[in-house]
């Protein structure tokens, strides 16, 4: 078994998947991308990922070049079942959070954080709009709940944790959010948790 993972250290995508493999106990190496230098816009890199997204994993001959199809692979392949249910209720429950952190988390704490730090060209006003919607949403959700979507952790946690663990970091206030921040702290309770790198 050779597990790669090209990895940025300040990128939430590239943490989710770090932290699932350190969570799941696998050995892998390491090849850092210096997204600042353009080494994921490299013509070398696209060979492995066409749309130059980090990270990418690579598992002998698997290649997968989203995070959270990553931490499905992951959870299919080396993890047991709690960490994505087979039965169709709970796997619609994952499915729905991996959706989230695709769409909500992305449009709203990914973006404006991007733009505070990076620079990135958006809507930092859209971001808030998007996280002022999350946020309560999550908070609700966890106030009835320990996890996401399920009576224990699943990828659904690891997904939308590392960009929540560093909200601020997009002048979001995560201390609002009383069950939001337990929860956060749950998820570093886990045996083999390993930080979210703050980029300030």
């Amino acid at each position: 078994m050779t597990i790669k993972l090209y990895d940025n250290p300040v990128s939430g995508h590239a943490h989710r998947v770090r932290l699932f493999l350190s969570l799941l106990g696998l050995e892998h190496e390491t090849a850092i991308i210096n997204m600042k230098e353009g080494e994921h816009k490299s013509s070398d890199y696209l060979k492995l990922s066409p749309l130059g997204q980090v990270p990418t994993l690579v598992d002998d001959d698997t290649v997968i070049t989203d995070s959270c199809a990553a931490l499905v692979y992951l959870a299919k392949k080396y993890g047991d079942k709690h960490w994505l249910p087979e039965d169709p209720a709970g796997a619609a429950r994952i499915q729905r959070w991996l959706s989230t952190a695709s769409g909500e988390l992305y449009r709203g704490p990914v973006i404006a954080r991007a733009i505070e730090l990076f620079g990135r060209d958006d809507d930092y006003d859209a971001a808030v709009q998007w996280s002022d919607r999350l946020l309560p949403w999550m908070q609700d959700e966890l106030s009835n709940h320990t996890w996401l979507a399920a009576d224990h952790a699943t990828i659904a946690d690891i997904a939308m944790y590392s960009y929540l663990r560093v909200a601020d970091e997009g002048g979001l206030e995560i201390s609002d959010y009383p069950d939001i921040e337990r929860w956060l702290g749950d998820v570093e309770g886990l045996e083999g948790f390993i930080p979210m790198t703050r980029a300030s």
